[in-house]
This record gives structure tokens, C-alpha cells and sequence, in this order.
């Protein structure tokens, strides 16, 4: 039993009390306003806000940095956050300074679903070529990123699924190499989109809540891996075996009702293959030189549920101190 001695003198007796904190629809930052705490969940893995005291902190949670002398803190927060700083990682044009990346091994990797929340700020102007998060997985695991642009996976050895606006399609889509993924127009193997939908976009010059869901195939052998992508809280994407139709054109699906269903993801043929990395980067080497923009970037969350954007409200109940344990 607990005994909480009250101010009054009174000797209040009650039962033990469990307390589980369980995600509602809203997802798992409905129950952290702010992201307070939201470390806690169970079903969390990795939380940054880029809080940190110096870049040096920064860089020391995570596994690989590319020009992380040219990345600073940033005021510019989402609306919601209870932080002071975000991550900016600029990039110049003509070639002096294409953006940078944080990239994180996940270890041990995750067999199953994994959930990846984050803010981004897109600039009003700039050809920004690849940006966001990226999540994947490599057989043997790798402390860097080596995404072999160009070329499919042969099954047991990685995997990509993105959620990205880039200034090729000038639209949200996804980005993903696996090993049933079709050949671009090129002849060569490209990322394949999966929505080509020109209304899905982020805006520029305003925080965007991204989050997306890859869920590995289950046996092996089945191509009933998924990838689903939600934008300030709305799903704009769900693809997986059977769902939805549409029709493919080199590397590109479009969704269409009246089109064949996807025929779902493979995305390993190895159990040894898991989710085992996330890449945050901004990759834009596209600009002329003379322009100079930046990117930002904050509130990451990866979990294995569901995760939402920023709730506001009262922050949880803390649990009392003081208690005297008979």
C-alpha cells in the first residue's frame, strides 16, 4: 500500500495504483504536449530536438555527419514547440556548399514497423533535390549512408523508402528502392515515385509535420510490405499489396482508381535485413552560384506506432514525490 502524508495531518490510504499511458488515434504526441517527455513512451526509439547545448552534442548522438561546419542552431521554430532551436542546414549554389546530413544506425534494428515524425521548413525558392528523412536498411548494418543511386537492390542487402518534395516532380511522393521496383525511363534505377499526385505538396516558407510508416514483408518470401506518408497529420499515401490501383509508367505509379491495385512491397528477401537506419539530409545541388538558401529542420521522433504532429494542452500528470512506501 501507499501512505501520502497530507499537510492537514491526515493519513490518506490507497491501493497501488498502474498507470500505462497508451496511444489514442491521435498517435503518441496527443499524450506528450510538445513533445515533453515523449522519450518515455514505450514504443519510442529515438527523440531530437536540437537542444543541444553546442553542435558538438549534436553531432555526438548521432552515427555519421556531412558538413556539419556549415549546420547552426536556428530560432525558427513550429508553432507548438516549447523548444528555442531548430537544425538549419544551408547550401550555396554553383557547387560551394551542397547541404549536409545527420545520419543515425538504429541498433538493434526494428523487425517489424517503424514510424519517423519530423518538422521541416521548405524555402519559398530554391532547388532543393533531396530532403527530409530518409529510412532504410543495410545487410550488414552501416555506420554511414550508401544509397547506390542508380541501381535495385538485390534483396538481402538494403532498402530505401523516402517521403520528400524535390524539385524533379515539384510535388510530395515517395522515394524507394527495393528489389521489385521498376526501371525508370533511363534504363536505369531510379527511386521510384508512388503517388504523382501535383495537389500533394508542402508549402515553402512554413513548417510542415511529415511523417511516414514503412512496414516490412513478413515471411520473406511476400511482397506485403507498405509505406504510408501523412502530411500535418493527413494521410496523402498508403501503398501495399492491393492497395491502392493505379498504373505504373517506367518508374513512376500513379494512383488511379481505375488503374490495377500495387502489388504490395518485398522489400527483403532476408530476414537479416532490417530497419536499421534513418538519414536525415538535405542534398540540393542544383542552384546557380550566387543563391543561397536554407533548410530546417526539427521535432524528430521515431517510433513504432503511430506518432502525430505537436499537441497543445496541459502537459501529463507527474507523479507525486514524497511518498512514504509501506
Amino acid at each position: 500500500m501507499f501512505v501520502l502524508s497530507l499537510t492537514l495531518g491526515l493519513i490518506l490510504t490507497v491501493a497501488p495504483l498502474l498507470v500505462v499511458l497508451a496511444a489514442d488515434a491521435d498517435g503518441i504526441a496527443a499524450l506528450y504536449p510538445g513533445d515533453v517527455g515523449i522519450e518515455n513512451h514505450p514504443d519510442v526509439i529515438l527523440v531530437e530536438k536540437f537542444e543541444e547545448a553546442t553542435l558538438t552534442d549534436l553531432f555526438n548522438r548521432w552515427t555519421d555527419i556531412l558538413n556539419g561546419s556549415a549546420m547552426s542552431f536556428s530560432s525558427d521554430v513550429p508553432v507548438g514547440s516549447p523548444g528555442s532551436r531548430s537544425l538549419n542546414i544551408p547550401w550555396v549554389g554553383g557547387g560551394v556548399n551542397n547541404g549536409g546530413h545527420l545520419y543515425k544506425q538504429l541498433s538493434p534494428g526494428v523487425d517489424g514497423t517503424l514510424y519517423v515524425r519530423y518538422y521541416i521548413k521548405y524555402p519559398a525558392s530554391g532547388k532543393y533535390h533531396h530532403t527530409g528523412i530518409w529510412v532504410g536498411g543495410h545487410n550488414p548494418p552501416l555506420r554511414w549512408p550508401n544509397p547506390q543511386a542508380g541501381f535495385k537492390p538485390v534483396g538481402d542487402d538494403r532498402f530505401i523508402a523516402a517521403a520528400e518534395q524535390n524539385n524533379v516532380t515539384y510535388r510530395f511522393d515517395h522515394y524507394n528502392y527495393w528489389m521489385s521496383m521498376h526501371i525508370s525511363g533511363d534504363g536505369r534505377f531510379w527511386g521510384n515515385f508512388l503517388l504523382n499526385d501535383p495537389t500533394v505538396q508542402a508549402t515553402g516558407g512554413r513548417w510542415t509535420c511529415v511523417e511516414h510508416m514503412v512496414k516490412l514483408n513478413n515471411p520473406v518470401t511476400s511482397s506485403n510490405g507498405e509505406h504510408a506518408i501523412w502530411l500535418d497529420g493527413v494521410k496523402v499515401s498508403h501503398v501495399g499489396q492491393g492497395f491502392p490501383n493505379g498504373y505504373w509508367s517506367g518508374g513512376i505509379f500513379t494512383q488511379d482508381p481505375r488503374g490495377s491495385p500495387f502489388e504490395g512491397f518485398r522489400w527483403r528477401s532476408d530476414s537479416n535485413l532490417q530497419l536499421n537506419w534513418i538519414w536525415l539530409q538535405n542534398y540540393s545541388p542544383d542552384d546557380p552560384a550566387g543563391f543561397a538558401q536554407d533548410m530546417h529542420f526539427d521535432h524528430v521522433v521515431v517510433a513504432k506506432s503511430y506518432i502525430g504532429c505537436l499537441a497543445s494542452g496541459s502537459t501529463p500528470p507527474v507523479a507525486p514525490t514524497g511518498l512514504d512506501v509501506r
